[in-house]
């Protein structure tokens, strides 16, 4: 890996602010001071900004995949289904953050991570997740209120959601919700409540991570902003 590149991986600062701090001479690899960017390291190299050694965060793997209808997401599937973790191509193990329902699209996480796996699928933390759901009918106000203001689904009592709607047609409406609970089926059994059934559900966020263009399917590694994103949950979160 490029020392630029392990830099802005590690939470040190952006790959240009990165390239701006080696060429001051201010990192040192296995001892010496390296003023290429370009340098190559790789996990066994102890690397220093500042006397400060950096410890190595390339063991860590983060993708997002848009997953398609009909792909699990669950660690372990009895019927042998096609898992979320057969798309990604990589060497090492890695587990989905959290779940999506099988016939739920959308913006999924994978990572090696286990602190940030944590952070995301706690309730303590509270990450927003955002979803547009595709639904039967025109829910009226006092029925979008209900969402937003909390209720009763199978004994416990959920969070007040943030709702839009984007879109009113004849037999349907497409409305952005934004919650930051995470229980099983949630926004399906909340637009069951107010007689408003989901016909389609896509995650298209979960904090500052956001799906974007990506096709269904298809996936990428976190960009630099991302990884930034990562650290900053780490840190405030500790």
């Amino acid at each position: 890996m490029r020392l630029q590149k392990f830099l802005a991986h590690s939470g040190i600062a952006s790959r240009r602010k990165s390239e701006e701090i080696i060429a001051l001479g201010r990192v040192k690899v296995n001892n010496s001071v390296i003023i290429d960017p370009a340098f190559d390291v790789d996990r066994k190299d102890k690397v220093e900004v500042d006397g400060k050694v950096i410890r190595n965060k390339s063991q860590f793997e983060y993708y997002i995949l848009n997953k398609p209808i009909g792909v699990v997401s669950t660690a372990r599937d009895e019927k042998d289904r096609v898992n979320v973790t057969d798309i990604i191509e990589t060497k090492n193990r890695i587990y989905p953050v959290g779940r999506l329902d099988i016939d739920t699209t959308g913006l999924i996480v994978l990572t090696n991570d286990g602190e940030l796996t944590n952070i995301m699928t706690h309730p303590k933390y509270e990450i927003n997740k955002t979803y547009i759901a595709t639904v039967t009918g025109r829910p009226n106000k006092k029925s979008l209120d209900l969402l937003r203001s909390g209720m009763t689904i199978d004994g416990y009592r959920t969070k007040g959601a943030k709702v839009k709607i984007i879109k009113n047609y004849e037999t349907h409406s497409v409305i952005e919700v934004t919650i930051d609970e995470g229980r099983n089926r949630q926004i399906k059994k909340m637009f069951e409540e107010i007689n408003h059934p989901v016909k389609a559900l896509k995650r298209i966020s979960i904090g500052e991570l956001e799906i974007g263009g990506l096709r269904p399917g298809d996936y990428r590694e976190f960009n630099e902003e991302e990884l930034q994103y990562v650290e900053k949950l780490k840190r405030v979160n500790r």
